[in-house]
Order: C-alpha cells, then structure tokens, then sequence
C-alpha cells in the first residue's frame, strides 16, 4: 500500500470518527435537556398553578404525537439519509424548548390564566415531540450503518452511552444553573441544541447504506420485531413513571422547597442515569453477551431495584436504589435495539429503530397519567406498580427466540 493511499485511509478514519463524535455528541446535547425538564417541570408546575396529574397530562399527550411521528421519521430516514434528520431535530428541540419555557415563566408570573398555560404546555411539548422524533432512531440508524452484525450490539449500545452521558448532565446542570432561575437550564440548553444541530447539518457526512424500495418497507407490525417494541412498551412505562413522579415524591417525602427538589431530584436521575452510561459504555462493550441475556439481567436487576425503593430510609439509600434501575434500564435498552436491529436487512434500519422507539413513545403515553394517577392515591404505588411490571417483563423476555438473520 502507497504513502498516499495510506494517508487517505487514515484521513477518512478521522472524519468518520469525527462524524460519530459530533452525532453523539448532538444525543449528549438532546438528552440533557430532556432529563431538564424532568428535574425542573414539578415544581414549576406547582408554582403555576397545576397539579401532578395536568403534568402527566401534557407528557402523555406529547408522547401520543412522539408515538406516530418516530416511525415515520424512521422510514424517512432510511430514504432520504440520517444526518439531516438528527440535525433538523436539534434544531426543532432548540425552538419548541424556548417556547415551551417561555409558557412556563408567564404561568408562573401570573400573565397566562391556569387553563391557558395547560393548553399551551400541551401545544409546546407535542411539537417538540414531533420535531425531535427522528433524533434517536436515525442516531440508532447512523450506528447501524457503521458496524457489521458483530459489532451490533456494542456499536448501538454507544447511542444509549451518549443519551444517557446526557441524562446525567442534565439534571446536574439544572440544579446548579437554577441558581440563575428555575428554567435558565432549559434556555441553555435550546442555546447548545441550536449550536450542535448547525454544526451537524454542515459537518457530518452520510454513512453508506443500502436503501429500501417502495415495495420493500418493513411492515408496521413485523413479528420479527414486534416482541421488541411491547418490550420497549413495558420499560418505558416504567422509565417515565419514575421521572414523571420523582420530584413529587421527592418534595413530598423529605419536605422539600422548590428549588432543594429540583437538586435532589437531578441527583436522583444524574444516579439513574450514570448507572445506564457505565452499563452501555462499559459493561455492554466488555461483557459480549447476546442481547436477550442482556435484556433478562437488565429486567432482574430493575425489579430488586425498584422494590428496594420501599425499604429506604435515606437519601443516599434512595439514590443507590435509583443507580440500580439506571444499570437495569442500560442492560435492556441495548439489548433491545441491538435485538431488534440484528433482525431485519441493512436497508431497514431506520424503520426498525423507529418501530422500537414507538414503542418506548408509547410507554411515555401509558406511564405519566397512571404513575400521578397512583401518586394521588398513596405515593409508593407507582414504585411498587413499576417493580411489578419489570418482573413481569422479566418472565417474558424468556420467550424471545433466535431469528434468520442474527441470534438473539
């Protein structure tokens, strides 16, 4: 091989390593102002007049338009490429986050009527949703592209390591930055989506990949992947009853103000999801176990991790309990993805994500309503539902089979 032919091969190495730095780097950038919002939005919508359940209201809402939108932006994604996508949808979370803060600060200045403000949360977060719909599995999509079947696994886990390195900035982010205001981080955050989005669209180049004809798209309810998607269903369910209800039970249980809420509760969620980040950055890239098996320890480990939420006495306790789950939900959400992509041809990958992310949408539909819902009952059940499930989930993922194209 010539000098030259050698300097290219290296040059190209750099630039597409550079090009999943920077789409990693836009997840990072997504995921922290996501967990944001849950660190903040309880007390703020406390402070504007609302109650739990309008709050799950809005999250369930903005799901049911994340829910339809994600697999279409998945099919998109396989046409017209993932880059634009991913950068777009930055792009569109850095707008439809200002408007939705800007809504916060008037309900809590008084200036938007209670009714007013609900209505036009629910306006702002469904567009978000739908905006930012092709992030994740066009991201997911871009891994899969990059990586042969034997690599799957590792290679999609990164897309989970990125969110959930995000998750754990955000909540820490918020508690100190609402120093400056209670929705200053949302601000932020909209301010380095917009920054990372322009950066993506102009910088980062297209994998290659095969694409799908018109007469050859994945169909809505494959059975190859459809197990999958009532997984990914079932967990995050679970996942947005716990960030829909932990500032609550935070700031009920330990008499809490406003602001001590939004800090105790970023640590809860930085702990939950810096336990995911070392499960998908670490333990998934050293381990090399199928993705079932990794589902199953995931749904093991999140059902003792939830119920030992009840015998608690401390923070410190509380917030090992919440690391628990954190490493559980890594486990599964990689073996997912990995499970599902290694079922269905290259020319699908897009499509496959989307389906899967449609089904964690879903559970984002289920999850906020009938977690408040149980928190205005008695405050634990939502804890002791969610243990429940995850054993549940447990005993199903046993029937997850093998398949043509890659063992599962």
């Amino acid at each position: 091989m010539s000098v030259a032919s050698e300097t290219t091969d290296g040059l190209a190495k750099r630039a597409s390593s550079m090009d999943t730095g920077l789409v990693l780097l836009g997840l990072v950038v997504f995921a922290l102002g996501q967990t944001m919002v849950f660190a903040i939005a309880g007390p703020a919508t406390r402070l504007m007049g609302l109650t739990e359940t309008d709050m799950g209201l809005v999250i369930s809402l903005a799901a049911v338009s994340y829910t339809i939108a994600v697999p279409l932006w998945g099919r998109f994604g396989d046409r017209i490429g993932r880059v634009n996508i991913i950068s777009w949808g930055l792009i569109a979370y850095a707008v439809t986050t200002v408007a939705f803060a800007g809504i916060m600060d008037l309900g809590m200045s008084g200036i938007l009527l209670v009714p007013v403000s609900l209505f036009a949360l629910i306006a702002a977060r469904m567009s978000l949703s739908i905006g930012v719909g092709g992030i994740y599995p066009c991201a997911t999509a871009f891994m899969a592209d990059k990586t042969d079947a034997s690599r799957r696994t590792a290679g999609v886990a990164l897309v989970g390591a990125a969110f959930s390195f995000g998750s754990i900035l955000g909540p820490v982010l918020a508690g100190a930055l609402t120093v400056y205001g209670l929705l200053f981080p949302l601000y932020a955050s909209a301010v380095a989506a917009l920054v990372l989005g322009v950066i993506i669209l102009f910088k980062v180049s297209e994998p290659r990949r095969d694409v799908a004809s018109e007469g050859n798209r994945l169909p809505l309810f494959d059975k190859r992947v459809r197990p999958f998607v009532f997984m990914a269903m079932g967990t995050f369910t679970v996942v947005s009853i716990l960030q829909q209800t932990s500032a609550f039970y935070f700031q009920d249980r330990f008499s809490l103000s406003p602001v001590e809420t939004a800090q105790t509760t970023g640590v809860a969620m930085g702990a939950m999801a810096f336990a995911m980040l070392l499960a998908q950055g670490g333990l998934v890239q050293l381990l090399k176990l199928t993705p079932k098996t990794f589902i199953l320890i995931g749904y093991l480990l999140g059902a003792v991790g939830l119920a030992s939420m009840q015998v608690t006495a401390t923070l410190d306790e509380l917030y090992l309990a919440y690391g628990v789950v954190g490493l559980s939900g890594g486990l599964i959400n990689a073996g997912l993805m990995a499970g599902a992509s290694l079922r269905v041809e290259s020319e699908h990958q897009g499509a496959v994500a989307g389906l899967v992310g449609a089904g964690m949408g879903a559970g984002y539909i289920i999850g906020p309503l009938l977690g408040t819902s149980l928190y205005r009952i008695e405050m634990t059940y939502p804890f002791i539902f969610a243990a429940g499930l995850m054993a549940a989930l447990f005993v199903c993922a046993f029937a997850l089979r093998g398949s043509s194209t890659a063992e599962t």
